[in-house]
């Protein structure tokens, strides 16, 4: 017997939790048997309550306490429930709405779940984002229907209990299901492209839909963009439309992922709502006529997408070849901070609750430099144009405000759906964009990413594999949108792929976890701005560049089909930390040269090209589950990741932290006090810090590894510290006789990172001293610059998938001997495979 408790001080929603029961097992079919009850904080002691093993703990079901209890007590309950072993989830508020109030951020209370949420990885039951898109829908005859007044405020109003009651009954029974009693989301791999049934005739779509199942492909994303075929007029829908499609889909057996089609708002909505538009930092109102155009923060806009939202859920469920809905499409993909009159209301609104009192914000901004104080939220400007530059500490605030506004936007789209269908949500993004990942994809049910690597910048695939299988607590990843050959638009020609490069793709993609593997487009764009984009086939039809390399990925996911189906993911035990927040601090100091994911990528290149499989995590993993992490460019280190940090080491982990960690503040500020690092400095030990660019030549910083000069570019950080790494000495320019590398026990600090990593002598020596002997591949094989290779177990074999991305033929070293997939024997030794060759390595298990 599983237990689901809703916890609150008091129960002031009173739902029939014995129906919600039954309705939950009967949405579930689940063998283990559930149930749902309330405690009340004012009659209960959690701390002394029995919860048992894996029940599910939710809490704050209901009206909120306040910030203190948020920030404080419920940590407290978190860290004791963990101790018990139970699920627990987070609940934002149930809030009540202020008389002619037609907007709600989020309060101070829910900035502070979301942000104990990632802190540690937990669920969040967003009844606020829920209720709050369902009032977004509603005209104002529908609210004056169904609020009504909260007893002894005038002010106040509330849903009527009978309406909440059948909203949150389907909402509840919905959430919980795919949360946690639906584990596996997708049961058949995906493998197929993307259709634009809006674009051509109907003879065109039918040959394209019969070609598709014809050549293989069992899965069509569709969807995304056409917003003006289901609403062609406002509030005047053609659903009919989306059911034919998906019929005819269906009738040839193909699985669907359909979009949301939020970021195409027709032409008659930027007419009847011309105030929507993007403005952007020059001012400058974005025209309509791309995509993206119009602010998420737009009450109009929201209204209008949760409206379509819902009728598409309610279309979408009675079709079972819908595997997947992606709502949107690429999030920030082609505008990020917008500076229209709906944000500039959302702002200082936000600021509020997120400083809580003005003298907060100019106490952490620094606001007395330059008299830049700000007399209440009201004057905070927005970081528009200004003579020099803005005070970090709004540039960082602006930045987190977008991210985290265009989360609430896509949380609303998440909780219609939610409540409207069983099937499960996903998102298409992209290392390219400034989001807030975790938090998007925690109301999501599955990671979905985009990614077109140019050949000859091959690892740019294998990175995305990485990351996006790590960011949740799930093996199930879908990769949405790849190109066949090339990409390109009528602003820009792209080289295409040489043959053979895209079965590496395949094959790695299919050995690391995906789910789905999907081109864009099938047919060629004939009009618009993508016409030059490569397809599988032509705008007339006939094959394009990447046809028959698309037609040998299919046989290869038929070919591995039962391997990979009879085994699981093994994740290699090396860490790299990714942090979208590190992301966003490299927008707001850049030094004129950083730019995030060119910089996480050579550190990433600096390790796979010495043979290092690494995973890249999300700055709130466990360490635990690995042998070595590294963590480079957090400019922020809080509380929480020191400890986990500490916990690590203590745990005998090798840690490798910077170059560029720990010295800001959560604001973008230099730390102040004795030590330029802060509490992770104070935990090194180390004192007289100081930065600078390490550029020219007479003031670069250097080392002397053995008998080598490593030389290092960008921002170092130097140090007087009595823990240096043995026979590596830095070599004294403008910095006195200061350190660049800390080194104690399992712990290293870099100061810097090498102008050449992937020729660097110091790179050798961490890579062969400290982070190889963590590798547990290495008992098997070894791999060099070219080959990635990825693992996966069955209970009698270890299977490694090796692909050579590269051109050239590259090497490896097989340590035990092994099988090929058709049982010949593979003796160790060095062998090697030729450009783009695949090959899986098969060991057996000794009992």
């Amino acid at each position: 017997m599983l237990t689901i408790y809703l916890v609150n001080e008091h129960d002031e929603i009173q739902l029939n939790y014995s129906d919600l029961s039954e309705n939950l097992a009967h949405k579930t079919s689940s063998s283990t048997k559930s149930v749902i009850k309330f405690i009340s904080t004012a009659e209960t002691d959690l701390t002394t309550f029995d919860f048992g093993k894996d029940d599910i703990v939710c809490l704050g079901f209901g009206h909120h306490f306040d910030l203190n209890y948020v920030q404080h007590t419920m940590p407290q309950l978190v860290k004791m429930l963990k101790a018990r072993n139970t699920q627990i989830v987070l609940v934002t508020e149930l809030r009540y709405f202020h008389e002619n109030e037609t907007y709600f951020d989020k309060s101070a209370d829910e900035l502070a779940i979301h942000q104990l949420a990632y802190d540690q990885r937990l669920k969040v039951l967003d009844l606020y984002s829920y209720l709050n898109a369902w009032y977004q829908q509603l005209s104002a005859s529908k609210r004056s229907e169904k609020l009504e007044r909260v007893k002894n405020a005038s002010d106040l109003y509330q849903i009527k209990k009978s309406i909440l009651k059948q909203l949150l009954s389907c909402y509840l029974t919905s959430w919980f299901s795919r949360k946690f009693f639906v584990r596996t989301k997708i049961k058949i791999r995906g493998y197929g492209a993307s259709l634009y049934p809006e674009v051509w005739d109907k003879l065109t779509n039918q040959t394209d839909i019969a070609e598709m199942h014809k050549i293989g492909m069992n899965t069509v994303r569709i969807g995304e963009f056409f917003w003006d075929k289901l609403e062609p007029q406002e509030d005047h829908y053609n659903m009919e439309y989306l059911v034919n499609l998906l019929s005819q889909l269906k009738e040839h057996g193909l699985q669907v992922i359909l979009g949301i089609p939020s970021p195409t708002p027709p032409r008659w909505f930027t007419l009847h709502y011309p105030e929507s538009r993007i403005v952007n930092l020059r001012g400058e109102t974005e025209e309509h006529g791309s995509r993206q155009h119009v602010c998420t923060n737009n009450l109009n806009y929201r209204r209008k997408a949760y409206q379509l939202a819902r009728k598409i859920a309610r279309v979408a469920k009675d079709f079972d070849n819908i595997i997947a809905i992606q709502i949107d499409n690429e999030f920030k993909c082609h505008v990020d901070q917008c500076f229209c009159e709906s944000c500039q209301r959302l702002w200082p609104q936000w600021l509020k609750e997120k400083y809580q009192t003005i003298e907060r914000l100019n106490t952490v901004w620094g606001t007395n430099l330059w008299s830049e104080r700000y007399p209440d939220f009201q004057s905070v400007v927005m970081p528009t144009k200004t003579p020099f530059t803005h005070n970090s500490g709004l540039v960082n605030a602006f930045r987190t405000f977008t991210a985290d506004t265009l989360n609430d936007f896509a949380a609303g789209l998440a909780q219609t759906l939610i409540a409207e269908t069983n099937i499960p949500i996903t998102h298409n993004t992209s290392l390219n964009f400034n989001l807030m990942n975790y938090e998007l994809f925690n109301q999501l049910d599955l990671v979905g990413f985009d990614t077109y690597p140019m050949y000859d910048q091959y690892w740019n695939f294998p990175i995305n594999l990485d990351l996006w299988r790590n960011l949740k607590d799930t093996d199930e990843v879908l990769l949405l949108e790849t190109g066949a050959s090339h990409v390109g638009y009528i602003g820009n020609y792209v080289t295409p792929h040489p043959k053979g490069f895209l079965q590496t793709e395949v094959f790695l993609g299919l050995a690391a976890g995906l789910k789905s593997f999907l081109f864009w487009p099938y047919r060629a764009q004939p009009a618009g701005v993508e016409q030059t984009h490569g397809a599988i086939v032509t705008q007339t039809g006939t094959p394009d560049l990447g046809y028959d390399d698309v037609l040998a990925g299919q046989k290869l996911v038929q070919k591995f089909k039962q391997k990979l189906d009879n085994t699981v993911v093994k994740k290699s035990k090396i860490a790299l930390v990714y942090s979208d927040n590190a992301k966003r601090e490299m927008h707001v100091e850049t030094g004129g040269i950083y730019e995030y994911r060119n910089t996480i990528t050579q550190f990433y290149k600096a390790l796979v090209s010495r043979g290092v499989s690494v995973e890249l995590i999300p700055d709130n993993v466990d360490f635990q589950n690995f042998n070595c992490v590294l963590i480079p460019y957090i400019r922020d280190v809080n509380s929480q990741l020191l400890a986990r940090m500490k916990s690590f080491i203590s745990a005998g982990g090798q840690l490798v932290v910077g170059p560029l960690t720990g010295d800001r503040t959560v604001e973008m500020t230099w730390i102040r006090g004795h030590n330029g690092l802060g509490e992770l400095g104070q935990w090194l030990g180390i004192k007289n810090v100081v930065q600078y660019l390490s550029e020219e030549k007479r003031t670069r910083a250097k080392v002397k590894v053995d008998q080598s000069i490593d030389e290092f570019g960008g921002l170092v950080t130097m140090f007087n510290t009595d823990n240096t790494m043995k026979h590596v000495e830095t070599i004294h320019t403008v910095a006195a006789d200061r350190s660049i590398i800390y080194q104690r026990g399992n712990l290293t600090y870099l100061g810097g990172m090498p102008k050449d990593s992937l020729n660097s002598p110091l790179w050798d020596k961490l890579v062969d001293e400290i982070i190889k002997p963590c590798d547990e591949d290495c008992t098997y094989i070894e791999i060099n610059w070219g080959i990635f290779k990825y693992r996966r177990e069955s209970e009698d074999e270890i299977q490694f998938y090796l692909a050579n991305m590269s051109v050239d033929r590259v090497e490896y070293e097989l340590h035990q001997a092994g099988y090929g997939e058709d049982d010949d024997v593979i003796n160790p030794g060095k062998h090697s495979l030729n450009g783009f060759e695949c090959k899986l390595i098969r060991i057996k298990k000794v009992r």
